[in-house]
């Protein structure tokens, strides 16, 4: 049985038409439309900044050429325009009295207990290598596990650094070696 292929129809998908373009009205008109909404919301946020300079209208030389007087009246005085620092020259004649003792500061104050925390590694292997390499630099390092979700992390840790003359120390070795550190306070 033969069959006449010309009649048979191409299926829906094959048949869509091309889509039109807008008129170009409507684009210009939405163009416009939309520029001018977002100059009045530049606008409204310039305004609502604090930015906008003061208007610098002359009030004295309008009234006056309105009354019919001459504004070179009001001008005789100079203008100072120059700004005026009142707090430079008010604050040293004001004194506060206070009950407050003078304490010299030492450059070995204590101010706690620090650690310097130099990397934080999935496995404990490379956690123990980083952990060689600082005691061979010569510092007291410990791996510390920290359990979190669904992991294990294996922080080197440095320390414990009770003045800032050794954790400045510490974290000046760890520089010159290229080691980026982190400080953590222990509470």
């Amino acid at each position: 049985m033969t069959q006449d292929f010309a009649k048979i129809r191409p299926e829906p998908l094959l048949e869509q038409k091309p889509v039109e373009s807008p008129p170009a009205w409507s684009l210009m008109f939405t163009g416009v439309l939309v520029g001018i909404t977002i100059g009045v919301f530049a606008c409204v946020l310039f305004y609502l900044s604090g930015n906008v300079p003061p208007l610098n209208v002359t009030q004295p030389a309008l009234a006056a050429s309105s009354n019919g007087i001459e504004a070179e009246t009001l001008t005789d005085e100079p203008v100072d325009n120059s700004i005026d620092f009142e707090f430079y020259t008010e604050l040293p004649r004001y004194e506060v009295p206070t009950d407050a003792t003078p304490v010299e500061l030492l450059s070995e104050e204590i101010t706690g207990s620090f650690m310097l925390q130099t990397g934080a590694f999935q496995q404990l292997e490379f956690a123990e290598q980083e952990m060689q390499r600082q005691l061979a630099m010569g510092l007291n390092v410990i791996v510390k596990p920290e359990e979190l979700p669904g992991r294990t992390l294996y922080l080197v840790q440095s320390g414990p650094y009770s003045t800032n003359v050794q954790l400045n120390e510490a974290q000046q070795l760890l520089r010159r070696n290229s080691i980026p550190s982190l400080t953590i306070e222990l509470k």
